[in-house]
């Protein structure tokens, strides 16, 4: 059974995260942001964790976002080792009319426990990372930024402008624009077409970096677009691509590289990016600018 979070419960919960922190895992850390919270906020944010119980013992806990629609993404979940095979489907009942998306490293090693609370395996992607310290692609990039007007000549795109730069994302004058860029960089992937409801609701989670929105411009145009985000302690380029028309030229190259200099220069050390595991292209580009293999990351789903 799942039992809520109250102050009477709150230490029990804090003694099995601070077990789960000591486990491989992609999880975020509930504690992080709750104690930073006001009485309000705190209280919001315990009606989306549960402590799991069996036998009366408190073996685990469940943290997830509010559903939308049926679907609800978990944040964390973590059971005690020695009472992983007392689990079964049942254990989660209380999600029975969603579905449940819980995403972990390959190398945790936990199918296991999600096999038996009825999760399958539905995906996975491949996470990489960058050393900032010593990335120096200056040379190619100049290589690239001399030969982009012949490029855009010889692919009869010498309409638009030669003069290739990133500009910030401005709140409230660009949500229309970071829409329709999004959705026309990503409308071979067959996602849901983003709306600017979708745009203001990515910047009120507490991933968001405002200073880290960036457009790809040829001239005044923008072309592509590319963010940063604190996902899980790693600051992590997404939403990264160029319009489908001007792919193949070098633009994907020289908007990563812009925005991995924005980072350099702000101090971070360590970029990571997320590719989906069949996207080739994609992958080729990261190695191509530095990043380095990390793991898989496998997204695991509940539907019963």
């Amino acid at each position: 059974m799942l039992e809520k979070i109250g102050l009477n419960n709150i230490e029990a919960l804090r003694k099995l995260h601070s077990k789960s922190l000591k486990r491989v895992s992609y999880d975020k850390d509930f504690f992080e942001l709750y104690d930073k919270q006001n009485f309000i906020m705190k209280y919001l944010y315990r009606k989306f964790i549960k402590i799991i119980k069996i036998n009366d013992n408190h073996v685990g806990y469940i943290w997830y976002e509010p559903p939308v629609d049926r679907y609800v993404r978990v944040w964390a979940l973590y059971i005690e080792p020695e009472f992983i095979p007392l689990l079964n489907e049942s254990t989660l009942d209380f999600f029975n009319r969603n579905i449940l998306f819980y995403e972990v490293f390959n190398k945790s090693k936990r199918n296991t426990e999600l096999m038996k609370l009825g999760f399958n395996k539905s995906r996975y992607s491949i996470l990489m990372s960058l050393d900032l310290r010593y990335y120096n692609k200056d040379k190619e990039i100049n290589n690239i930024y001399s030969k982009l007007k012949d490029n855009l000549v010889k692919n009869n795109l010498n309409y638009y402008s030669s003069r290739f730069k990133v500009r910030k994302f401005i709140e409230g004058k660009d949500e229309a624009l970071r829409c329709d860029i999004q959705n026309q960089i990503f409308a071979d992937l067959n996602r849901k077409p983003l709306t600017i409801e979708d745009i203001y609701m990515d910047m009120g989670q507490d991933y968001y970096l405002k200073d880290f929105c960036f457009f790809g411009m040829l001239g005044d145009e923008a072309v592509g677009y590319g963010q940063i985000i604190d996902n899980r302690n790693m600051y992590t380029i997404v939403n990264f691509g160029i319009i489908e028309r001007l792919r193949g030229i070098g633009l994907g190259k020289l908007l990563l590289h812009e925005i991995i200099l924005k980072a350099k220069n702000y101090g971070i050390k360590e970029l990571y990016i997320r590719v989906d595991y069949e996207n080739l292209k994609a992958i080729n580009l990261y190695k191509w600018i530095g990043f380095k293999f990390i793991d898989n990351i496998t997204l695991w789903q509940r539907e019963l």
